[in-house]
């Protein structure tokens, strides 16, 4: 076999070397072998020839496009069977390469404009799951294959459902402001998806950063629907009817102190005779929260009516404060009321009170000179009418005094009243007494 072999190449040798003899006996083919020029000009010719030969002929080429975004259709058609996609964004194929053959005088036009991927929902007739494909197209040659050709998507019941809007607050607000009621504009709206998604769904959260604001808020702002756990519920494939956000206004009202008033507040008429001494109330102040203009005109929250209708002595009461409709906050919204009455008082003169003594040591006697003396005092009128000459001692006290001759001893007195006080005037302040050894 081998010897066979190395016969027929001794045989092509052979033919060549005749061929290119005969050639070389052609002038103008001698001239090309051994010319350079015309070896250059021969390869223009050659190039030239091979293009006319293409151009007749557009033979095809093979093009790959990148990242050819898959669009998704037919979701309309899908829910109104009452069918919902329940397959999150994430898990399907947001873009796929396409290999393209392409005749090659349209190999330049071929773009990711002119080529599509399709994945349309709108041939599915039941819950469950289900393998679609991407529909490939191109406006210049045609497909031949994809990364991704077939995918497999869930589709559950569609189901509606009412959420309420929640506003929830985060930091703290100045010191000096205070918030007013929260209102969420609307308070609740409907959302429609996958059953499983949309079950899930208790309620729809806005965050309101305190720390941040000055003045009123009143803004859209982006809601996040959560579940029972206040863990967010992410779902492209859930739809609502006012879009992904709700007006927030969020009233913030300047704080001004005050004083709780009183003066105005009391009805009615004592007991007769009596009258109020003193009121005070307690705390002495209160932090009042409003619009500035009304703050601006606010010296004062009087307490509510104190009533003083018969009454004759002294009572504590707990009070509430006296607000406008036009305040929407105090720190309190009670006062403790003291108020101090006292019965109006009158002046009697006693006369010829006997003057007495206490304390005379043992073998002692005592002699008293103008022993009488008038008072006048001065209490509480009921108490003074019911007082008596026998209710009054006025006596002069001899503890620690021995004998002595002619002195002055001043003069003391004891009233016999439950009147809470009273004010007395003796006629004289001391009188003349001796003291003897007992005979």
């Amino acid at each position: 076999m081998s010897e066979q072999r190395n016969e027929r190449k001794k045989k092509r040798a052979q033919k060549k070397a005749e061929l290119e003899q005969k050639m070389s006996k052609v002038p103008v083919v001698r001239r090309l072998f051994h010319n350079t020029g015309l070896k250059v000009v021969s390869l223009v010719f050659a190039i030239i020839l091979w293009g006319m030969v293409m151009s007749q002929t557009n033979p095809p080429r093979v093009k790959m496009v990148y990242d050819v975004p898959v669009e998704l259709t037919g979701l309309e058609t899908l829910n109104g069977r009452g069918l919902s996609l329940a397959t999150e964004a994430e898990e399907l194929p947001a873009t796929v390469d396409v290999r393209l053959e392409v005749p090659m005088d349209d190999l330049s036009r071929v773009s990711q404009e002119n080529v599509s991927a399709v994945l349309d929902l709108s041939r599915v007739m039941t819950t469950g799951q289900h393998e679609l494909s991407v529909d490939l197209r191109t406006t210049y040659g045609s497909v031949t294959s994809a990364t991704v050709s077939r995918v497999n998507v869930e589709i559950e019941s569609l189901t509606t459902s009412i959420v309420p809007v929640q506003v929830s607050t985060t930091g703290a607000l100045n010191e000096n402001l205070r918030m007013g009621k929260v209102v969420a504009t609307p308070a609740q709206f409907q959302i429609t998806g996958p059953e499983t998604d949309v079950n899930r769904v208790v309620g729809a959260v806005v965050e309101v950063d305190l720390s941040t604001l000055t003045g009123d808020l009143n803004r859209s702002m982006v809601y996040t629907l959560v579940d029972e756990n206040y863990e967010p519920v992410q779902s492209v494939n859930i739809t609502s009817i006012i879009g992904n956000s709700v007006s927030v206004s969020v009233p913030v009202y300047p704080i001004k102190e005050v004083a709780i008033a009183y003066e105005t507040s009391t009805t009615g008429l004592l007991k007769e005779g009596f009258y109020v001494e003193e009121i005070t109330v307690a705390p002495k102040t209160v932090r009042v929260a409003a619009p500035q203009a009304v703050l601006d005109e606010i010296d004062s929250i009087p307490v509510s009516t104190i009533d003083l209708e018969g009454v004759s002595e002294s009572f504590t009461s707990t009070v509430p404060l006296k607000k406008s409709a036009d305040i929407v906050w105090t720190d309190v919204n009670e006062a403790d009321v003291l108020v101090r009455v006292k019965e109006e008082e009158a002046t009697k003169t006693f006369s010829g009170i006997q003057v007495s003594y206490r304390n005379l040591a043992a073998g002692y006697q005592v002699e008293m000179y103008n022993a009488t003396v008038d008072i006048e005092v001065t209490m509480a009128k009921s108490k003074l009418e019911a007082l008596s000459n026998e209710d009054i001692r006025i006596y002069v006290d001899l503890a620690g005094m021995g004998q002595t001759s002619d002195t002055t001893a001043p003069l003391q007195v004891s009233i016999k009243t439950d009147a809470p006080s009273s004010v007395y005037q003796l006629s004289t302040e001391k009188i003349v007494i001796r003291i003897d050894k007992a005979s």
